[in-house]
């Protein structure tokens, strides 16, 4: 960002959920100093509140708020006792099915068994199969895992409770986090997505970071004569916590 954009902006804001907010130019050099006071909010990089996609009772709940999971851990399970036996049942079907095309094979390259007779032996086997892998895929909907990386924040249900699209566990990433502020109308155009900007990091972390531009509103807010920018700040320590209030800088 241009010093001398910088400069000219003297537009009081009011940024949403963060107060009003007032720019005031400086007719001095930045050097390493910070520029006015336009304020932002650095939020998780997703949340989550995290259900079961079919209903049951919660038989097991393995994480608790402040745990950190990769994406893929089990997070919570159904109770599954009739999906287990299905997928028994379906396999031992599915066995039998393979042992008599294996008892026929013999009859088959010879030739003794007429075209739909093989078809019959064949297609048995494969439906067999089919209905294992639905078996499976039931049961599997009964284990819960993370969709990404993150932090458990709220467990809002437990063991043995019934659930119906109910939400159970909040999950949110910390890496990146997402940053969101509000710019005045003569800011458009000096900010594309892909720069870097920096970000001044309030309490309780207190010190300067780059974060990348991801999103550029095309709408401008009539009303205030503003518009939102989106930002991704890299966490890769998980050390910058979400939630706390920072200030845009200028463009490195």
């Amino acid at each position: 960002m241009s010093q001398r954009f910088l400069r000219s902006i003297t537009l009081p804001l009011c940024l949403a959920g963060m107060g009003s907010v007032a720019l005031q130019a400086q007719g001095q050099e930045l050097g390493d100093s910070w520029f006015g006071e336009l304020s932002c909010l650095v939020e998780p990089g997703r949340q989550a509140f995290l259900s079961s996609q079919v209903p049951g009772v919660i038989e097991t709940i393995q994480v608790e708020p402040g745990d950190r999971v990769a994406a893929g851990d089990t997070l919570f399970t159904l109770k599954r006792d009739v999906e287990l036996a299905s997928v028994a049942l379906e396999r031992a079907r599915a066995d039998y099915a393979e042992r008599r095309v294996q008892r026929n094979q013999r009859m088959i390259e010879r030739g003794m068994l007429s075209d739909s007779e093989r078809d019959e032996i064949d297609t048995e086997m494969r439906l067999a199969r089919m209905q294992v892998n639905l078996a499976n895929a039931r049961l599997e909907q009964m284990t819960h895992r993370a969709p990404f990386a993150g932090l458990i924040t709220q467990r809002v249900a437990e063991e043995g409770e019934y659930i119906d699209a109910t939400p159970v566990l909040e999950l949110v990433q910390l890496d990146p986090l997402r940053i969101e502020a509000v710019l005045p109308l003569t800011a458009f155009g000096a900010i594309a997505v892909g720069d870097n900007l920096e970000i001044e990091l309030l309490a309780p972390v207190e010190e300067t970071a780059s974060a990348r531009v991801q999103r550029v509103d095309s709408v401008i807010d009539a009303s205030s004569g503003t518009f939102a920018i989106g930002l991704m700040l890299d966490n890769p320590q998980g050390v910058i916590p979400a939630g706390i209030n920072c200030r845009l800088g200028e463009i490195d």
